[in-house]
């Protein structure tokens, strides 16, 4: 009987071992496989929540230079949109600007030590021969007024105190005044002005952004009425009911020329020590006023005979004309010359303030102004002033040219007073015939 081999069984052993290994290793292989698949899910997940953070946070400085846009007034000056470090960068200016006037005028340093605050206001106003004012830009309410109003318009601070400011003005500058008071229209030194027209560039400021900004300064021309003094009331009663009823017509009828210089500022109510006046509504916990000095214009006659020496400059201001000879700007110094306000004179025809006797020379110089593009410099001439009476000027007159167009826009001209043998004629002597407005004086006089 064939024996059978004997296998030897721990010959299988290291396979089953084998075997057992291979298990345990795709066990491990399939455990990593997991790890790495958990990891990319986090690191998916860390990338999308960091990008989330940072969409959140770009949103978030996106809004904020939106808003600081809107708070400075040369950000939303511009048409275009602009890039935030351009408006980081104006946002710094602006800053600068606010942090230098208020640290021009801290305690010690605008005044000496041994001033007192009331001190240096007299002597402030005295020195301005005005008063002082303030009035909020919401409904131009006087909010304060000093007691030299007395001096210059007869009113008392009580009079005026808690009073609208438009009551006493002249009908014709309450827009004028409003427009001082909105913050819409643009500091004069911010104003964009185009370099070829020399206009002021219309800016697009939307209407919900435009805010008030604290410290602009602002300076305006405006007529305010005058207060019969009671002396003169008293005066007045004494006289037939006729007169007296001429006095008052006249009186109501009377009204000053004031210059005002101030700016703009953010005050609380209960700085200004009107808070038994506040009424109860939510924009009382914060009021944007002007701050001013009213002074009366001085009479024409008073500045022309108080600059009689030849070496002292020559009082000029500036206008410009259609082509027809109306008055589409005119420089506010022409106030202190002819004592028209600048809007008085705008749409008004020059040939309706000229002498009669000087009008034939004038059209004739207007006429070549127009055919040329050199400087024309006039004779001098007569303007008949606010007064009624005329004075001598002297322009010198150049026709500006579109440069795109080749056409005449306008034209400019520069006006002096004339101060040697300087004169007032009265009204009565020369008046000038009633011309009309769209006269032609061009063909009618050759």
């Amino acid at each position: 009987m064939m024996e059978m081999p004997v296998v030897d069984s721990t010959l299988n052993l290291p396979m089953r071992r084998k075997r057992k290994a291979s298990i345990h290793d795709l066990s491990d292989l399939d455990d990593d496989a997991g790890e790495d698949a958990k990891s990319t899910k986090t690191d998916e997940n860390k990338k999308q929540n960091h990008s989330e953070i940072e969409k959140r946070r770009r949103d978030k400085m996106n809004t904020y230079i939106t808003e600081l846009s809107a708070m400075i007034p040369m950000c939303h000056a511009m048409s275009r949109k602009l890039d935030k470090l351009t408006v980081l960068r104006m946002a710094v200016q602006h800053l600068k600007t606010i942090r230098g006037a208020v640290h021009s005028y801290t305690e010690g340093q605008y005044k000496p030590s041994f001033l007192t605050d009331q001190e240096l206001k007299n002597l402030i106003l005295q020195a301005a021969d005005g008063f002082l004012f303030v009035v909020g830009c919401d409904r131009g309410r006087i909010l304060y007024v000093s007691q030299s109003v007395s001096k210059v318009l007869n009113y008392t601070q009580a009079d005026l105190l808690g009073q609208s400011l438009f009551d006493i003005l002249h009908p014709k500058d309450v827009a004028k005044v409003k427009e001082q008071l909105s913050s819409s229209d643009l500091n004069p030194r911010e104003r964009l002005i185009d370099a070829k027209t020399m206009l002021p560039v219309k800016t697009d400021v939307p209407q919900g952004t435009s805010r008030l900004s604290p410290g602009a300064r602002r300076s305006f021309f405006c007529r305010m009425k005058n207060r019969v003094p009671s002396q003169m009331k008293e005066e007045a009663d004494t006289t037939t009911g006729c007169h007296r009823r001429k006095t008052k017509l006249n009186s109501d009828k009377k009204f000053s020329v004031i210059q005002c210089t101030g700016y703009l500022k953010s005050w609380a109510p209960s700085k200004i020590g009107l808070e038994e006046h506040e009424e109860t509504d939510s924009d009382s916990c914060n009021l944007s006023c002007l701050v001013a000095i009213g002074r009366i214009l001085p009479h024409i006659s008073t500045v022309a005979f108080g600059h009689t020496s030849n070496k002292t400059r020559p009082i000029q201001f500036v206008s410009r004309h259609a082509l027809d000879g109306k008055f589409i700007f005119v420089d506010q110094r022409a106030t202190l010359v002819l004592g028209y306000l600048p809007q008085e004179l705008l749409g008004t025809s020059m040939y309706e303030y000229y002498h009669n006797d000087d009008i034939p020379t004038l059209a004739k110089k207007h006429k070549i102004a127009l055919q040329t593009s050199d400087h024309v410099a006039t004779n001098v001439y007569r303007f008949r002033t606010k007064e009624g009476g005329f004075i001598r000027l002297q322009s010198e007159w150049r026709s500006f040219k579109n440069p795109w167009t080749k056409e005449i826009e306008y034209v400019i001209s520069k006006n002096n007073l004339v101060l040697s043998d300087f004169r007032l004629v009265e009204s009565s002597a020369g008046k000038a015939e009633n011309i009309p407005e769209n006269y032609d004086f061009f063909t009618s006089r050759k």
